[in-house]
C-alpha cells in the first residue's frame, strides 16, 4: 500500500544504497608463516562477494584487534572497500591491548579515508572510575563487540583455528554465538563436530565463511586447509559447504538487484529523486537526538527507495494485466464477429494477430517478474514503515521483524529472503542510540502513522466498496440484456433467420452476437478482477483499518508511556503480519508452488 503521507524528500542515489556488511572475527596470534596464505584467501573471498554484488556497497566491520582483524581490514581497503572500525573500548583504553608496532598499524588504518570509526561506550562503573578494570569486566567489552557483530553484519568472516574456547568475545565464542550454537542461556561447553553438508542441502542458520589458520606456537590440527562456509545444526554440529550455498547466492543476487534497479529508475529522474518521506511526516516538535536522527534517516532512505520501486513495478504489472485483459476481450470479440457476422479471412487474421502479439509479449516480459518485484518491494516498504515509527516511539525493541517474517513464512518464497539483509543493515547502530519515549514522540507517531494510515485505509475501503457496488449494478444490467435477448429470440422464432435488418446480417445472428457480448464482457471483467485480486485487497484494507482504528481507540484511553509503546508494538505486529499474509496469498495466485 502506498504511503498515506504526502511528504516527500530529495535523496541522493548513492545515499540510498543498502550495503552488505561482512563482520570479521579472528585470532590475534597468527602464525607469521601463514600470513601470505591468509592474505590471498581473504582477498579471494572478498573478490567473490564483490563479483556477486557489483552494484552494491560492501563494507567490513571489525573490532580492529591486532592479527586477523587488521589483516582483513587492510585487504578490504586495498580492494577499495569500506571498513567500519568498531572498537570495543575507547582508543586510549584499547591501546593497552596492542604492542607498539601493532598500535602504529592500527592508527595508520584508522587514518585511512574509507574507514568509519565507532567506539563502544564504557560501562557506567568503568566511566565513573576513569579506567577499565582487567578480568571479567574487560571481557564484557569484547562480548559487547561480539553482540554488535551478530546484530549488524550479514555474513561473518572467521579467521579461526577451529578449536573450541570459552573465552567471552573470542573467535570461537563469536562464531558459535553467530551460528546460534551458543548463548548466555546455553553456554555450549561440550565439544562440537564438523560435518560436510550435502551440496543440495540448504543451511538452517546464518553462515560463516571460515578461513582456517594456524596460531603462533600451535597448529591447525586435523582441520581442513581449504576455506569453506559454516552453518550450525542442532546443538553441536558445524556443517561445511565447499562453495557458496545456493540460498546465499540468491539473496546476494536479489539484494544487488534492489540497489541496481533503484539506481536505474532514479537515474531517469535525475541525480536526486523525490521519494515519499516518513521523516518529513513528523512535526517539528518531535524531539529526535542527533544520533537517532541519523539512524532514522537511513531507515527513511530505504523506505523511500522500496516504496518507489514498489510503485514502479506495480504500475508496470498493472498495465500488463490490463493489456492481457484487452487482448482476451479482442480475441473473444473477433471470434464472435467471425462466427455470427462474416466468416472472412480478415477476421481470422485479426484473431491470429491478437493471439500471437499477446503470446509474444508474454514470452518477452514473463522473465522480468514485475508483479513479484512489486510484492517484494511493497513487503519491504511496509516493514520499514513500521520499523521507522516504532523506532521514533522507542518501541522498536518490542517488535522483532525477522521473527514475524519467519512466522509468516514469506521468506520461504523465491525472492523474499533477501529482505532480512536490508533490515539487518538497519539495526541499531553500534553504540545503540535510543529515542526516548517522550510524549511528543508518541503523539507524533500517533498523528503521522496511526491517523494517517487509518485515513488512508478508510479511503481505500470506501473506494473499493463504491467500485464493487458499481460492478454489481453493471452485472445486473448486462444480465438483464442477456435475458431480454433470449426472450426476443424465443418470441421471434424462425422469423429471426429471415429478417436481415443490418448489412444483410440476419436478426438471429445479430441478437446472438448481442447475447454473447455481455457474457464476454462479464467473463473478461471477472478475469481482470481476479488478476488484480480486488476482493483480497478489500479484505486486507478492511483488516488494516480495523488494526489502526483499534490502536487509535486504545491510545486515546492509555496514558502511561510504557503501556502506549506496547499498544504501538501490537499494532506493528498485526499490521506487518496482515501485509505478509496478503503478499503470500497474492504470490500464490500468480506463481506455481515452489519446492518445499
Amino acid at each position: 500500500m502506498p504511503a498515506g503521507s504526502a511528504a516527500v524528500r530529495q535523496i541522493a542515489v548513492s545515499a540510498s544504497d543498502a550495503p552488505f556488511i561482512i563482520g570479521v572475527s579472528g585470532h590475534r596470534d597468527l602464525d607469521p608463516r601463514d600470513r601470505p596464505r591468509l592474505q590471498a584467501a581473504v582477498t579471494e573471498f572478498l573478490q567473490q562477494i564483490r563479483a556477486a554484488l557489483p552494484n552494491t556497497e560492501i563494507r567490513l566491520m571489525a573490532g580492529m584487534a591486532s592479527g586477523a582483524d587488521l589483516l582483513v581490514a587492510r585487504s578490504a581497503l586495498d580492494l577499495g572497500l569500506g571498513v567500519d572500525a568498531v572498537l570495543p573500548l575507547p582508543l586510549q583504553h584499547y591501546a593497552a591491548d596492542f604492542e607498539d608496532e601493532a598500535l602504529r598499524e592500527l592508527e595508520a588504518v584508522l587514518a585511512r579515508p574509507n574507514v568509519h570509526r565507532t567506539e563502544l561506550s564504557l560501562a557506567a562503573e568503568s566511566a565513573a572510575a576513569g579506567q577499565v578494570r582487567e578480568g571479567e569486566h574487560r571481557e564484557a567489552h569484547y562480548l559487547n563487540l561480539t553482540r554488535t557483530l551478530i546484530r549488524t553484519c550479514h555474513l561473518l568472516l572467521a579467521v579461526w583455528d577451529g578449536e573450541p574456547s570459552m573465552a567471552p568475545g573470542g573467535t570461537a565464542d563469536t562464531v558459535l554465538r553467530y551460528l546460534g550454537l551458543r548463548s548466555d542461556d546455553r553456554p555450549q561447553e561440550r565439544p562440537f563436530l564438523f560435518s560436510d553438508a550435502p551440496a543440495e542441502q540448504d543451511p538452517d542458520s546464518r553462515l560463516v565463511y571460515w578461513i582456517p589458520t594456524a596460531r603462533r606456537g600451535g597448529s591447525s590440527g586435523a582441520n581442513p586447509v581449504i576455506p569453506c562456509y559454516l552453518a550450525g545444526l542442532g546443538d553441536d554440529v558445524l556443517q561445511r559447504w565447499a562453495s557458496m550455498p545456493k540460498p546465499l547466492h540468491e539473496q546476494l543476487t536479489e539484494l544487488n538487484a534492489y540497489n541496481h534497479e533503484y539506481r536505474l529508475i532514479a537515474t531517469r529522474r535525475g541525480a536526486h529523486t523525490a521519494v515519499d518521506s516518513l521523516l518529513g511526516s513528523l512535526t517539528d516538535d518531535v524531539p529526535l537526538p542527533g544520533a537517532a536522527r541519523s539512524w532514522l534517516e537511513q531507515i527513511d532512505a530505504q523506505y523511500g527507495k522500496a516504496d518507489a520501486l514498489a510503485l514502479h513495478f506495480q504500475a508496470r504489472s498493472d498495465r500488463l494485466f490490463v493489456f492481457f485483459t484487452v487482448t482476451t476481450f479482442l480475441m473473444g470479440l473477433a471470434y464472435l464477429a467471425y462466427d455470427k457476422f462474416d466468416a472472412t479471412r480478415m477476421l481470422l487474421l485479426a484473431y491470429l494477430f491478437v493471439l500471437l502479439s499477446g503470446f509474444g509479449l508474454y514470452l518477452l516480459l514473463n522473465g522480468r517478474h514485475w508483479f513479484g518485484k512489486h510484492l517484494m518491494y511493497r513487503a519491504l516498504a511496509e516493514t520499514l514503515r513500521a520499523k521507522f515509527y516504532l523506532s521514533v516511539a522507542g518501541a522498536d525493541h518490542l517488535v522483532d521483524a525477522d521473527e514475524i517474517i519467519a512466522l509468516s513464512g514469506i521468506s520461504r518464497f523465491h525472492g523474499f529472503s533477501w529482505i532480512a539483509h536490508v533490515l539487518t543493515g538497519l539495526g541499531r547502530p553500534a553504540d545503540g542510540p535510543v529515542v526516548a519515549a517522550h510524549e511528543p514522540c508518541l503523539d507524533g507517531v500517533e498523528a503521522a502513522w496511526i491517523e494517517s494510515q487509518r485515513r488512508y485505509f478508510a479511503r481505500k475501503v470506501e473506494r473499493l466498496e463504491r467500485s464493487g457496488r458499481r460492478t454489481r449494478w453493471l452485472k445486473r444490467f448486462l444480465f438483464a440484456i442477456i435475458l431480454l435477448v433470449i426472450a426476443s429470440l424465443v418470441m421471434l422464432g424462425n422469423s429471426a433467420n429471415r429478417l436481415h435488418p443490418i448489412l444483410g446480417i440476419s436478426l438471429a445472428n445479430t441478437l446472438t452476437f448481442v447475447l454473447g457480448l455481455p457474457a464476454l464482457v462479464l467473463g473478461v471483467w471477472e478475469l481482470h478482477q481476479n488478476k488484480m485480486a480486488t476482493r483480497e485487497l478489500l479484505w486486507q484494507y478492511r483488516h488494516q483499518l480495523d488494526h489502526f482504528s483499534r490502536a487509535r481507540t486504545k491510545l486515546a484511553k492509555t496514558s502511561g508511556a510504557a503501556r502506549r509503546r506496547q499498544v504501538l508494538a501490537r499494532l506493528g505486529k498485526d499490521s506487518l503480519m496482515e501485509s505478509y499474509l496478503w503478499t503470500i496469498h497474492r504470490y500464490h495466485r500468480e506463481h506455481e508452488p515452489g519446492r518445499a
